[in-house]
């Protein structure tokens, strides 16, 4: 063994302690003696390396928590989705053990201004640093036109997907791909503000792909003749922010935080592609598992048809700063120190209890019960991002916590980070029957019953004036 440091002349390092290796010749024997004998003893030991994608959570007697950790494989269909994506991307679902836990760094180049103080700038264009609020207003005039704009106060789009080490290697994917695989459908995104984000997303490339085209009197038609199944319910929230691309491809937003039946009847009957996310407003899991259930009944016979798809997708990482004194952090919302309400600081996520809601989704859609309605992983892309969120959001324009709002929850923009996940989805859509020939789309679904509604009242008209 060399020196770590320079010697005296009798073998004894200059400075003293235990990474010092190099001491008197019988301490170097006996090292190496010792050392033989431990690469021997190991080497006997059957050892198998954990298997990260393999490890399930079974259930226990009350449903509440993890009974214990099985090595059942996953299910078919997510071992085909792994198979399928290159093997940089992030594991198909979610870390649901100690063994998968790793702690995280900070990975981006020292020239990433990535902080959380101080308030982004929401005048100047919604910006702070390399931070570039991830929302439609705020992205459209910066990144979403087909000729590059010249940076004016804020990063290019070069140097964003530069700074986001996280999606580097990841494969992407443009609004053109989605466009051509689901030409003349209607895709619905229903979900929370995070799915409003990826939304805007594809607002955004819609735009920069010249893709959008001038809003149709048919689709007006169709958002008209859908709006009854949206006021039925409690919220009463039709879908909003319509765009409709050349392939005939539709898209369209609906704002749901947790599940309502009469919207996941809406939700079927306004779409032939329903991707959607509940999560962060469920505390109660126990709820949550019920929801899913109720709905993922309804989510399953409707993606058994042609032409059609469901897919759920896993809820993001939260990374608020946590006061557990044994350096554990879930990042969820709840479990967050209040102090940084004020003193807005993100941190990062060793998520060692396992994401709590992603194991109840697993844990559903695992049944085996709804083998139609896919998984779209989310989390593992979003968990090494705890850099990557608003931080101090206070005096927004909405006045949204205008004086405390600290925001570990939604993400600066990233092109790549979006890239990639538009990758992901078009390979678990691929493995759908959204391809195959449906006996009708929702929109001539939709049009065929607004012809035999107009057509009984002008029968009940004529009865009338006979």
């Amino acid at each position: 063994l060399e020196c770590a440091e320079p010697c005296d002349g009798g073998g004894v390092p200059q400075r003293r302690g235990w990474m010092a290796y190099c001491s008197s010749n019988q301490f170097n024997s006996a090292f190496v003696l010792v050392l033989f004998g431990a690469v021997l003893l190991l080497s006997s030991l059957d050892v198998q390396p954990a298997r990260v994608a393999d490890v399930r959570w079974t259930r226990s007697d009350d449903g509440r928590r993890p009974a214990a950790v099985t090595s059942e494989g996953p299910r078919a269909e997510d071992a085909r989705l792994r198979a399928s994506l290159p093997a940089n991307r992030p594991a198909v679902g979610t870390c649901e053990s100690l063994e998968c836990a790793a702690r995280l760094g900070v990975s981006e180049p020292s020239w990433v201004d990535l902080t959380f103080q101080p308030r982004i700038d929401w005048r100047g264009g919604g910006v702070r640093g390399d931070c570039v609020a991830g929302e439609l207003e705020y992205i459209m005039p910066k990144y979403c036109s087909p000729r590059a704009k010249t940076a004016g106060g804020w990063p290019s789009e070069a140097r964003l997907r530069e700074a986001d080490v996280h999606a580097s290697g990841l494969p992407q994917a443009g609004l053109g791909e989605l466009a051509a695989l689901l030409g003349g459908k209607t895709l619905l995104v229903m979900g929370d503000s995070v799915m409003e984000q990826f939304y805007n997303t594809l607002q955004c490339l819609a735009a920069k792909e010249s893709l959008k085209v001038p809003h149709s009197a048919s689709h007006e038609s169709f958002l008209l003749a859908t709006k009854p199944l949206w006021n039925r319910g409690k919220r009463k929230k039709p879908p909003k922010l319509p765009v409709e691309v050349a392939s005939g491809m539709r898209m369209m937003y609906a704002r749901v935080t947790t599940m309502q039946p009469d919207e996941v009847e809406a939700a079927i009957g306004s779409a032939d592609v329903v991707l959607l996310n509940w999560g962060l407003h469920y505390q109660e899991m126990d709820g949550y598992r019920t929801d899913l259930h109720h709905s993922m009944a309804r989510l399953e016979a409707f993606a058994a048809e042609p032409g059609r798809a469901a897919l759920f997708q896993e809820t993001g990482a939260q990374h608020f700063k946590s006061s557990d004194r044994r350096g554990y952090a879930t990042g969820e919302w709840e479990q967050r120190d209040k102090s940084s309400d004020k003193l807005c600081s993100c941190q990062r996520t060793e998520d060692f209890n396992v994401n709590t809601r992603n194991r109840v989704l697993h844990e559903v859609l695992g049944s085996g019960s709804y083998p139609h309605v896919r998984l779209l992983p989310f989390y593992n892309l979003t968990l090494p991002r705890w850099r990557w969120h608003f931080g101090n959001c206070t005096h927004r324009p909405n006045g949204w916590n205008y004086d405390t709002c600290c925001d570990c929850t939604h993400f600066c923009f990233s092109p790549a980070m979006w890239g990639a996940h538009l990758h992901s989805l078009l390979a678990v859509l691929r493995r759908t029957a959204v391809a195959e020939k449906p006996a009708e789309t929702v929109r001539e679904r939709v049009a065929r019953a607004a012809r035999r509604s107009l057509s009984e009242t002008r029968r009940r008209g004529l009865t009338h004036r006979i």
